[in-house]
């Protein structure tokens, strides 16, 4: 299936969340708002069930967020955290320039590592 479908019918979030399986293995979540206290629910209750099947992949494209705070910090946190317990592997995709500084100062980018496409993840 490689159609993006939202992954969620709920539209009361500011965040819009849209998931594409590329391969068995392997998800591509592409994210666009904003990822703050109000949205990283949801966002995370997107990426928690993809990361607890062990072996996967998801790829988070954060190239639409452009505002990130602590709590949409915790929630990718919360999801590697969860990935490495499971087996499973989360890369960030192409954050914003605002998202680069903010993973940058937290050093959350030494633990999520970002690539410039889904294309360019070591398998």
């Amino acid at each position: 299936m490689n159609t993006d479908r939202p992954a969620s019918r709920e539209q009361r979030h500011p965040l819009q969340v849209h998931v594409r399986r590329l391969r068995t293995d392997r998800h591509l979540v592409r994210v666009v708002g904003d990822l703050d206290l109000h949205t990283a629910s949801h966002l995370a209750d997107v990426l928690q069930p993809l990361v607890l099947t062990g072996g996967h992949s998801v790829l988070v494209d954060l190239s639409g967020v452009a505002f990130l705070d602590s709590a949409g910090l915790t929630c990718l946190i919360a999801v590697y955290r969860t990935a490495r317990s499971t087996g499973a592997r989360v890369a960030l995709i192409a954050p914003s320039e605002r998202v680069r500084r903010m993973l940058a100062l937290t050093g959350t980018d030494q633990v999520l590592h970002s690539y410039a496409s889904p294309d360019a993840v070591p398998d």
